[in-house]
């Protein structure tokens, strides 16, 4: 079991109530999705219940994808190793070997994969993203008014939001295998002539990605605010209050584009923010200062970061590659080489746009839960303790759920003080082993390279800025080098502040490499521990081609 890729979506504690609603309905999807492609037998999901057993499991509080059955598909797809199950999809270098178990060898199986993986991979199926946009579209049309609506109402909607989420989970898997497994044929045919670094230039530039999208309009709000010396002196202010001090100003044309792009913004981009599968969590929506903090930072970014600019520059950075590529190619390479990226190039946007299309659909379930927590008796977060079935009791009778919910409480706490392990095997280890994360900090400055997984190529040399909470980039400069330990999409306006990105988890097709690509940010993830021990400050070196991350010490210090 790996966290890789299931972290980004739930980097923290799933809360029960959040928990209730989606896991079995990202369970059933799942699964239609492995049986449909032969990524899974019937043998290998017979025990999978959505509930202890999935192929994406909450296990200890925490999200889990199932590597083992997902390595178990080389057995059945012809060309596809472990190796390249681990790096596409999980970000994983040292876990054990994968072991044929029962199941792994079906001749139903190997036929259902090898059809829908050639029809995948041929044809696209350029219907799916507006067919579940659409689907979204009149799920969230028929949503209550949440201040107006009964409490029977309110309770209605994560009812009524369970086939959509099976509907989304099986596009996002869908999407996400033939993604990885695109990307893996184009990174063999031209492994002679550049490799991962190769591809990663012919997947960049795309100007398809919607996970980007927040981070264009940002930046235009920023270029409104670099222009308008009153919005500079209200952010050089500081945030606390900036949306009321904004809100109040009337004497700057500046200030009233900027509110009228910023509410526009909130408007598109509303459902999404940090940690934003959870319902328990903030969005751009429902707290402004979030996009302002990221505002703030990229006022700052120069110019030539413009992202429209670089993305024309690496689309025809991306048109060159891909016909002197192919030129170099044996002919009878060439016609798979189109195949293959085209495919990665439709599965890449379409993974992403999926991801989306799930998290506004998440978004009236997450408007009606926050309002029954304001009716209720509990505190918001207490709230989320409850698990679906307990709330209409508990909205009526909160006193004989006090006990669960102060049980839980502690329970949580205790697991988000702590560091899962990225990855197990068997048992997961007792949570009480797991280091603590206040301990997390042990910064290095000594001269030293943490190998990762390059993902956007480019090279880019500044100073360290360790960053834990995308709402508080704090002191983010245009020339730093930006250090998390995971991604989600609020972090993707930072991106564009920052020389070049790294990150402690991740594979070739998780978020912050998608995003990185078509902002062409050198970027490097699955650089293990990077966030723990790079101190800020820190002269460092981020080699996107080869996934290096060089550690120069402490600029004054260096010998």
């Amino acid at each position: 079991m790996c966290r890789g890729n299931t972290g980004e979506v739930f980097p923290n504690v799933v809360t029960p109530l959040t928990g209730s609603i989606v896991n079995v309905p990202f369970a059933r999807g799942s699964r239609r999705c492995a049986l449909e492609t032969g990524l899974a037998t019937r043998e290998q999901l017979a025990d999978f219940d959505g509930r202890a057993y999935a192929l994406v499991s909450n296990v200890a509080g925490y999200l889990y994808n199932n590597v083992s059955l997902a390595r178990s598909a080389t057995a059945r797809i012809p060309g596809l190793t472990v190796d390249m199950v681990d790096q596409q999809m999980f970000g994983l270098s040292d876990a054990p070997a994968h072991r044929r178990g029962p199941g792994d060898r079906s001749v139903a199986a190997t036929v259902r994969a090898m059809k829908g993986m050639a029809v995948g991979i041929l044809r696209p199926d350029t219907r799916r993203v507006p067919d579940a946009q659409a689907q979204v579209g009149a799920f969230v049309a028929t949503a209550p008014q949440v201040a107006s609506a009964t409490n029977a109402e309110l309770l209605a909607v994560p009812a009524a939001v369970a086939v959509h989420l099976e509907n989304m989970m099986h596009d996002l898997v869908t999407a996400s295998a033939f993604a990885g497994v695109s990307r893996s044929m184009v990174e063999r045919l031209v492994a002679e002539l550049g490799g991962d670094g190769l591809v990663n230039r012919l997947t960049a530039g795309l100007g398809t990605i919607e996970s980007a999208e927040p981070a264009f309009d940002l930046w235009r709000l920023g270029r409104v605010v670099a222009a308008s010396r009153e919005l500079s002196s209200m952010f050089d202010a500081g945030l606390a209050g900036l949306d009321t001090r904004i809100a109040g100003s009337t004497t700057d044309d500046g200030v009233a584009r900027f509110v009228a792009g910023f509410e526009l913004f909130r408007q598109r981009h509303g459902a999404r923010g940090p940690d934003e599968w959870e319902l328990a969590s903030p969005t751009w929506g429902s707290d402004a200062s979030i996009a302002l903090a990221a505002i703030d930072r990229l006022r700052h970014a120069p110019a030539d970061r413009d992202p429209n600019v670089v993305g024309k520059q690496l689309a025809a950075e991306r048109g060159r590659l891909v016909a002197e590529a192919r030129s170099r190619l044996a002919w009878s390479k060439r016609r798979p080489f189109d195949i293959g990226l085209r495919a990665a190039i439709v599965y890449q946007a379409q993974r992403e746009a999926t991801k989306a299309a799930c998290v506004r659909l998440l978004d009236p379930v997450r408007r009606s839960l926050a309002e029954l927590a304001r009716r209720s008796q509990f505190a918001h977060d207490d709230f989320f303790l409850l698990t679906i079935d307990q709330v209409p009791d508990a909205l009526s009778h909160p006193d004989s759920h006090a006990e669960v919910v102060a049980e839980r409480r502690a329970r949580g706490d205790f697991l988000q003080a702590r560091v899962p392990p990225f990855w197990f095997e068997g048992e997961i280890p007792h949570p009480g082993t797991w280091q603590l994360r206040t301990d997390l900090r042990r910064p290095d400055a000594n001269r030293r390279q943490i190998q990762g997984l390059g993902v956007c190529s480019g090279v880019a040399t500044g100073t360290a800025h360790v960053v834990t909470d995308p709402a508080d980039p704090g002191g983010l400069e245009p020339g730093d080098i930006l250090i998390a330990p995971i991604t989600d999409p609020a972090w993707t306006p930072l991106f564009l502040a920052a020389a070049g990105v790294v990150v402690d988890v991740g594979a070739h097709m998780s978020h912050a490499a998608i995003v990185a690509r078509e902002l062409g940010i050198p970027a490097v993830v699955s650089a293990t521990g990077a966030s723990q021990t790079i101190p800020d400050g820190a002269l460092v070196t981020v080699d996107g081609s080869s996934g290096t991350v060089t550690v120069h010490g402490i600029e004054g210090e260096m010998s």
